[in-house]
């Protein structure tokens, strides 16, 4: 896995814990002392932290070090994400429109 992929899957692992936590960008920098904007750059993949900050996430979101690099259910959507797109490129537009239709009726019930 590159550095990319690994800032990108951080980010996801963070965003997920910071919701689940009930935490606003801005609430989670001020518990860890740093900006609103770092944790969205790190959110979005574009920074990595220090191990400092890392164990300051570990900290609020009360969890290991390695809890922060357990994304593989992010790995694993990705992989569902292509092959649903890969099916939808190839439907014609009666087909599309029934997928269209079935996903806007599960997500209202979600």
């Amino acid at each position: 896995m590159d550095e990319k992929t690994i800032k990108q899957l951080l980010g996801l692992q963070i965003k997920h814990l910071r919701k689940k936590h009930n935490l606003t960008q801005f609430a989670l920098g001020e518990k860890i002392g740093i900006d609103q904007r770092q944790i969205a750059y790190i959110e979005g993949g574009n920074s990595f932290p220090s191990l400092k900050t890392l164990n300051k996430f570990c900290d609020v979101f009360n969890c290991q070090l390695k809890d922060l690099f357990d994304y593989e259910h992010f790995v694993n959507n990705r992989n569902v994400k292509k092959e649903i797109e890969d099916k939808i490129s190839i439907l014609d537009e009666k087909s599309l429109n029934l997928y269209y239709q079935i996903l806007n009726v599960i997500d209202k019930s979600c």
